[in-house]
């Protein structure tokens, strides 16, 4: 039976080294819930940009057992809504890609010298399905961001209040085109994993 434990040992320590263990999620680690933004589509691809921002307090219960190797934010939207310029009847399905660009900062604590930390995911893609007026998210795939995770934690945990920016260019794929048509994204507070 100790051979039996040790050997589980020595086999979580190995996968540990190889960044095969994974935290719990965290869930809405940047406090971008519920945030929305407003995209303007032009263009004959209907594409538009959006920004968000969201601001949170340090992340003071994290209790780690060991040096995270990654830290990994996985995107989220829970809405979508359509306004002026739009179609009377929403298309659907709607295909939507997108790259986008996450930044994390604090103002340094004392010194008041901000830090930063950046990641981008390109060529998210989800479809927006028109449900008798009710607009439906799905098949959200490549939306993770892979922060540095020594230089992420550090913001997060120390330092005081942290900001996060996200900034993303939208094209989206329909019949009718949406060009001309306000589109606003709801965001969800997605979630982290640390990497071991």
């Amino acid at each position: 039976m100790k051979q039996v434990a040790l050997l589980s040992s020595i086999l979580a320590l190995a996968f540990a080294g190889c960044g095969l263990i994974s935290s719990p999620p965290i869930d809405n680690p940047f406090q971008l819930a519920g945030t929305s933004t407003t995209l303007n589509l032009v263009s004959n691809q209907a594409t538009g940009t959006a920004t968000v921002t969201a601001t949170f307090d340090d992340l003071t219960n994290l209790n780690l057992p060991a040096t995270p190797s990654g830290f990994n934010y996985n995107l989220a939207i829970t809405g979508v809504s359509f306004g002026s310029g739009c179609p009377a009847t929403i298309p659907s399905p709607i295909n939507v890609t997108m790259s986008a660009t996450l930044t994390v900062s604090d103002n340094g604590g004392s010194g008041n010298t901000q830090r930063s930390s950046t990641a981008s995911a390109s060529n998210v893609q989800f479809t927006l399905t028109n449900n008798g007026g009710q607009i439906a998210v799905g098949n959200l795939t490549n939306g993770t961001f892979n922060f540095n995770a020594g230089q992420l934690l550090s913001i997060i945990q120390t330092g005081g209040p942290n900001t996060a920016n996200l900034q993303a260019q939208v094209t989206t794929v329909s019949t009718p085109d949406l060009a001309g048509c306000a589109m606003t994204l709801t965001w969800g507070g997605g979630q982290g994993i640390l990497k071991f």
